[in-house]
């Protein structure tokens, strides 16, 4: 099994990017991240950046693919995360958003937390997406809005989980390994990118484009098409099995 990896990370019309993402491969797996640093806070940046490399750094100190594993990582991002608001005094302030992605020889396993998604195709076709953590996921799921308009409800920015500490309760973990096969495909988003890009282009330009830079630079064309002056920051990173 061969994976193709690729990202990108854009300030869009903002002066600072809080986005981060981040990717590793050892020991024949893979650790795949993107993190939303929240912008109404203090210290987004830092959250965004100290969240990917500590699980980066967790990662390559004892790689693994397991639920197991995917914890441990994040519970180790945390302490980083609760060492970051001692340090420059934003007790309350470091906080993120966060979805990770492994990959090894038994298939892959993932989890997040806010409104970072992960979208999983299978032959070009969406088999899976995660659920925000957001008040707009929440008003979907009463049935108050149609999914399709959460990209611009005037409350899309409310979130309820966040990720600033140790305690990982409030991610939703996959707690199983999902098989993959060739041509299965990852897409891993901030909001950012996701506002922008519909499901239908990602399957469009999936099926057109196999790989994952190519597919990614389709899908930033659309979002510069679509956004408005002032939009925020947006990173995405793609992940292809061969």
């Amino acid at each position: 099994m061969i994976i193709k990896f690729d990202a990108l990370s854009k300030p869009g019309g903002r002066k600072n990017n809080e986005d981060f993402t981040a990717a590793a491969v050892s020991n024949k797996c893979g650790c795949y991240l993107v993190a939303d640093g929240l912008g109404g806070h203090r210290g987004g940046d830092i959250a965004s950046r100290t969240a990917c490399e500590s699980i980066i750094s967790a990662f390559q100190a004892s790689p693994g693919s397991s639920v197991e594993h995917l914890s441990g990582y994040l519970q180790a991002a945390g302490l980083e995360l609760e060492k970051k608001q001692q340090e420059y005094g934003f007790v309350d302030a470091i906080k993120t958003t966060l979805v990770i992605l492994l990959i090894g020889r038994n298939g892959a396993t993932w989890a997040h937390i806010g409104d970072s998604r992960l979208y999983y195709f299978k032959r070009c076709k969406l088999e899976f997406q995660t659920r925000d953590h957001s008040l707009t996921q929440k008003l979907v799921d009463l049935g108050e809005i149609a999914e399709e308009e959460m990209r611009n409800h005037e409350d899309r920015n409310q979130l309820f989980s966040v990720f600033d500490s140790a305690d990982i309760s409030c991610f939703s973990l996959l707690n199983k390994i999902v098989d993959i096969e060739k041509g299965d495909a990852f897409l891993l988003c901030s909001d950012g990118f996701w506002e922008y890009v519909l499901e239908v282009d990602m399957e469009r330009l999936l099926f057109d484009h196999q790989q994952p830079d190519r597919w990614l630079e389709e899908m930033e064309k659309i979002l510069l098409q679509r956004v408005e002056l002032g939009h925020d920051n947006y990173s995405a990173l793609a992940v292809m099995v061969g």
